[in-house]
């Protein structure tokens, strides 16, 4: 007996289709979102990179803040003109060297000032004939720049808020907040503390934002 051998009909042929289209379809979805996942996650991940660097070198500057290689033969009062409170040049005052209050009052300032004896010789930016050497830059002043998005330091004697240049020069990211906090209870136990907290977004993404906080203790906080 001879057999007949059949084929797909139309409707078998249409069904056969759409479910491919469908299966294809589901595909592509799947893998366009795992693309957004990891691109997203780059972006996070360099975000938080750039934000945490900055913080890590303000952190740095503020526990050096005060450090004065010949700190203990300063027994009278304030030597260091406009710091009334100050045994040493390098003394970090918060009541002078944390300005550009938010609102009067409120206890955040998004400028900070601190010098730290960088050349371990006694004398506050002492003039250093070598270009290449940062001992000229031992008053460093730390901004934030809502113009431009971004954390200005300015170094030397003159020295001001929201002066100089930015510090990163990453024009994918942007600051949207930076504030520095005398924490109140460190006052009470005698090793002041300051809190800082950074904003910042993906420029591409705006939705895509990062908040850092950290507690910074004075390491050489009096003498």
């Amino acid at each position: 007996m001879r057999l007949r051998a059949h084929g797909f009909n139309l409707v078998e042929l249409m069904v056969a289709m759409v479910a491919g289209l469908l299966l294809v379809a589901a595909v592509t979805s799947l893998f366009a979102t795992i693309l957004k996942a990891n691109h997203t996650a780059m972006q996070t991940s360099r975000l938080n990179q750039e934000i945490q660097q900055l913080t890590d070198m303000i952190a740095r500057d503020i526990q050096r803040a005060g450090y004065d290689a010949n700190a203990t033969r300063f027994l009278a009062p304030s030597i260091c003109p406009g710091n009334s409170h100050a045994r040493s040049c390098f003394y970090f005052d918060s009541a002078a060297d944390l300005m550009g209050e938010t609102a009067v009052g409120s206890g955040l300032y998004t400028c900070i000032r601190v010098r730290y004896d960088n050349d371990d010789n006694g004398v506050l930016n002492n003039p250093d004939p070598s270009p290449s050497t940062s001992s000229l830059n031992e008053t460093r002043v730390y901004s934030y720049s809502s113009a431009q998005n971004g954390i200005k330091l300015d170094t030397g004697v003159s020295a001001a808020c929201n002066s100089s240049s930015l510090v990163s020069t990453d024009d994918t990211i942007e600051i949207t907040a930076m504030t520095f906090r005398l924490l109140p209870s460190s006052q009470v136990s005698g090793a002041r503390a300051l809190q800082l907290m950074v904003s910042g977004r993906f420029k591409a993404t705006p939705a895509l934002t990062l908040n850092l906080q950290r507690d910074i203790k004075l390491r050489n906080d009096g003498y």
